[in-house]
């Protein structure tokens, strides 16, 4: 292909040559200068004879000269080739007219449609001064063009074509073949060349060549490889196979170690190497494997163990028609150790209550055996009882309640803590280990619900409220809040018995539960984290209410609205409650945010800032079940408080003729720290009264009302307004 582009090009600039000679020689200017005659045209044909002779064209290449006027007319016409009566090409006469037609100065052609191809070059020049024509009147112009037949590179472009028995194609661009052969070359700078030979041809001439070098290599390998199996049998199989024989047996437990080899090759000291390392991996076995399945801080078998074990008795039990339990132990209030104590006292806690377990296990290992306990992870610990009896499994989840009664003491600490178990049994409650964790598991949540430091055992009705539990969880998911949440308000007075103020509650009344409490979806809404979504609804619903419960009560009513301890973490809440505060133009102090008791336990940087930003923006913070946790005091000086709110609980102790007497100094103790009081929970008159001569600052509960909606709210003030009176 480069020699084909190679003699094209050498044969395509023989057209540019001719064209530069004749003008540079003016044989133009005389032919044009000159009379119309016989003798001129014979003159301009001997000297284009010439000129093909100074280019060594050869006589089998057909020239041919061209001359129009600028009105389209042949003027004069050469051609160098053996036809005595040749006419000018079609392809020449289009090109000159199209020139003349168009005024182009200069062009250029190959002809490719029939072999041999042909290259024309034109020229359209000014009749006076022989140069490109710019003239207006085209009459003035002169087009003459010289057309070289290409016989050189017709003859070799055929003679490729034969002998690869190959497909020729012209085009614009280059063709790109990848998996096919094929190549393009450029002879214009747009016209390319595109030969794609038969693949057969190309492939015959290899194949006998193919064939032979295949024989050669298959020789050798046969060869090489029958010299290399022999080598290797000899000194490296052989002796290896001897030592996998021993290692087999040695693993098998036939032998207690190979044999100690005397041979000095690298096999023979390889296998005394073996020697002393399976020696040290014998020792080192026993121990990994004992780490492996043992918790490295209480010593008790791990979750790996556990599930080794469990596989076994269930088995066993199966063949044998025996009953197993499986109690699924959870410290409640672990985290509160780790967070007030510090881990160190956590993991005291955990080996110490590992010891016990094992203790209380003791007994039964000794009559019979088949029970095992076993720390899982974190504060969770399960025990494998393998029994007859179902009642044995309520003796032992009873002794570890007794462990926790009046909290769990160390040799160092008291630990407020107690354990909720879930007891799940084979077969009763499942059949495979899988059925039984999650069972028992289930069993364990609803013990931590109903009240922590007891034992529940799985039951469909435990099965119903765990499926009742993922049904909220869906349902929170997926809710529109407009549509199923609706507020309530719960009104509390001041010592002179104005309405001061209202406690913004939530409600729920779904299309597929019903009415559900918000001590029932809210926990779930705030280990899933959809909790964020209820807040936002929750605030800025309360937010838009605000100016209507100011018509009625006045401007100094104020809302308290229940904030999610999950929520502090996160400067967004920050944001967001100034965001709507500004929106619905709240004044400062006129929303106040309640945070839970168990807030206390997420006592964070970033959630001291959180509060301090509220506070600054203008919200007042209260402390909601004040006195129901483990650290109510610690509140009042950690966190910058406004308010606390005494737990109904505590209201109804406090307001006992046996307690009266604490109540004056828990309010002045608040009021020290310039922290007002409010009392939930007042259900008569008597407990309003002794709450009032003991300094209390505000007062809620059923004596006053129950919550109400925001439509409730006037025909209700309008009948205490009366009563008031």
């Amino acid at each position: 292909m480069y020699q084909l582009q190679s003699i094209f090009k050498e044969e395509a600039s023989s057209v540019d040559s001719l064209m530069a000679l004749f003008l540079e020689g003016g044989y133009l200017s005389n032919f044009l200068q000159s009379t119309s005659s016989s003798y001129r045209d014979i003159a301009l044909s001997q000297s284009l004879t010439v000129l093909t002779t100074q280019l060594q064209l050869s006589r089998n290449h057909r020239v041919s000269f061209a001359l129009f006027s600028g009105g389209g007319e042949e003027l004069f016409y050469f051609e160098r080739s053996s036809d005595p009566f040749a006419t000018i090409s079609d392809e020449q006469t289009e090109m000159s007219i199209q020139m003349i037609k168009n005024r182009v100065t200069t062009d250029w052609q190959l002809n490719h449609d029939t072999l041999p191809s042909t290259v024309i070059r034109g020229r359209l020049l000014d009749r006076v001064a022989l140069l490109p024509f710019r003239g207006r009147d085209v009459q003035d112009s002169i087009q003459l063009s010289f057309s070289v037949r290409m016989d050189m590179f017709s003859d070799y472009l055929g003679s490729l074509k034969e002998v690869y028995e190959a497909s020729i194609e012209w085009s614009g661009n280059p063709q790109l073949y990848i998996n096919e052969l094929g190549y393009s070359i450029e002879l214009s700078p747009n016209q390319f060349l595109t030969i794609k030979p038969n693949v057969s041809v190309l492939v015959e001439p290899l194949s006998q060549l193919s064939i032979k070098l295949t024989a050669i290599a298959l020789f050798l390998a046969i060869f090489t490889f029958g010299l290399l199996v022999s080598l290797i049998s000899r000194f490296i199989t052989a002796p290896i196979g001897e030592l996998d024989r021993e290692l087999t047996q040695v693993m098998n437990f036939q032998r207690d170690n190979i044999s100690l080899s005397s041979n000095r090759s690298e096999i023979g000291q390889l296998s005394k190497k073996f020697h002393i390392l399976f020696e040290q991996l014998q020792r080192n076995l026993k121990k990994t494997h004992e780490m492996a399945i043992t918790d490295t801080l209480t010593g008790l078998p791990n979750r790996f163990r556990f599930y080794e074990y469990s596989r076994h008795v269930l088995a066993k039990a199966e063949r044998d028609k025996s009953l197993v339990s499986l109690i699924y132990i959870d410290l409640d209030n672990f985290k509160f150790v780790n967070d007030k104590l510090g881990h160190e006292a956590g993991d005291d806690l955990l080996c110490f209550l590992a010891q016990d377990l094992q203790r209380l296990i003791q007994p039964i290992l000794k009559q019979r055996g088949g029970c095992m306990v076993s720390r899982l992870s974190g504060d969770e610990f399960a025990i494998v009882l393998t029994h007859v009896v179902a009642e044995e499994a309520d003796e032992l989840a009873k002794s570890v309640v007794n462990l926790f009664v009046g909290g769990y003491k160390s040799d160092q600490h008291y630990f407020p803590v107690s354990a909720s178990m879930g007891i799940a049994s084979y077969p009763e409650d499942g059949d495979t280990l899988k059925e039984l964790i999650a069972n028992a598991d289930m069993a364990m949540y609803n013990a931590k619900r109903s009240g922590k430091n007891h034992y529940k055992h799985y039951s469909v009705h435990i099965a119903a409220a765990a499926r009742r539990t993922k049904t909220i969880e869906n349902s929170l998911k997926m809710i529109e809040c407009d549509k199923e949440f609706s507020l309530v308000y719960m009104p509390y007075t001041s010592a002179d018995d104005r309405i001061r103020g209202f406690e913004v509650l939530i409600r729920w009344n779904s299309p597929e539960l019903g009415v559900i409490q918000p001590d029932e979806f809210i926990p779930i809404a705030e280990q899933t984290g959809s909790y964020s979504k209820i807040d936002h609804w929750v605030f800025e619903t309360a937010f838009q209410s605000l100016p209507k419960v100011r018509e009625i009560f006045g401007e100094e009513c104020i809302l308290s609205i229940n904030i999610s301890a999950a929520e502090l973490g996160h400067h967004v809440v920050l944001e967001h409650l100034v965001e709507l505060k500004k929106q619905y133009q709240i004044d400062d102090k006129s929303i106040e945010l309640e945070l839970t008791e168990t807030f206390s336990y997420v006592q964070t940087g970033a959630v001291f800032d959180v509060l301090n930003g509220l506070q600054n923006a203008g919200f007042s913070i209260a402390i909601d079940d004040f006195g129901a946790g483990y650290t109510p005091l610690l509140h009042m000086i950690d966190y910058p408080v406004n308010k606390v709110k005494l737990d109904k609980v505590l209201t109804e102790r406090v307001t006992d003729s046996e307690y009266a007497k604490l109540l004056p100094p828990l309010i002045q103790l608040c009021h020290l720290q310039d922290i007002a009081v409010t009392a939930e929970g007042i259900e008569n008159p008597f407990q309003l009264q002794c709450l009032k001569e003991a300094g209390c600052d505000f007062f809620q509960g059923y004596w006053l009302s129950k919550p109400m909606t925001l439509d409730e709210l006037e025909n209700w003030y309008r009948i205490y307004h009366t009563r008031e009176l």
